[in-house]
């Protein structure tokens, strides 16, 4: 797995930045050729973007206590294909969401599929995790999805191109935590900006990205450091 990081404190308890793994370590532990030493990144500011359930986000949501009035978080799964598609059923533009089946009622889930250029639709399907059947797949839904004649018409005659999956932070508004603490600042998923109503997270990330980074510049325009944005 890939290195974990870990972050860095001031005497004060600031955040002083991060130290990031040692790379090139083998199996055994020993190091390889490809050996990098890890290194100390130290910022006047850190802002942390991990995506969803962030490593070091939780560590520091529990050091600052940065939820302690937030509803808990919760988290879907979203499995998503890149699809070529018959030309004579592609329609560019084209925006369609889904929300429910295949899924029980208990499970709260959905999907989009986008017609984009080149004849060629992005499908994605998201289920949340907090489904009471041991035996769901996700996968397995996203799979029953496709045979919908809804979304199956598209699809039929087309191939695959690629696919990937991704974790997500569902609460929403109520579910988002204190956002800063000495020294720096959650940005994006690893604070759960994710609007599930409206399937917007990429916008709220970038957004949010923007924001702490004014914020951050205006505070090391003025001369300060490792106090809260």
């Amino acid at each position: 797995g890939f290195p974990a990081a870990e972050v860095l404190y001031n005497d004060d308890g600031s955040v002083k930045g991060v130290a990031t793994g040692n790379m090139g370590i083998g199996k055994d532990g020993e190091p390889t050729e490809n050996f990098q030493l890890g290194m100390e990144l130290h910022a006047k500011y850190t802002l942390f973007c991990e995506g969803a359930r962030g490593h070091l986000g939780r560590q520091l949501n529990e050091k600052f206590k940065l939820g302690k009035d937030a509803d808990p978080q919760v988290y879907g799964i979203g499995i998503k294909e890149l699809w070529e598609i018959d030309p004579a059923k592609h329609q560019p533009g084209l925006v369609i969401h889904t929300a429910g089946w295949p899924l029980e009622s208990d499970t709260y889930g959905g999907s989009f599929l986008y017609h984009i250029d080149n004849n060629q639709v992005m499908v994605g399907f998201v289920v949340g995790l907090a489904y009471t059947n041991p035996y769901l797949s996700p996968f397995e839904e996203f799979q029953r999805y496709k045979t919908h004649p809804a979304i199956r018409k598209y699809l039929e005659g087309g191939k695959r191109v690629s696919y990937g999956a991704r974790a997500m932070t569902a609460g929403g508004l109520m579910s988002l935590p204190k956002l800063v603490f000495p020294g720096g600042a959650l940005v994006g998923d690893d604070a759960g900006f994710l609007n599930a109503a409206r399937i917007k997270g990429s916008h709220a990330a970038i957004k949010t990205g923007m924001l702490a980074a004014e914020a951050a510049f205006d505070a090391v325009q003025a001369g300060r450091t490792s106090d809260e944005l």
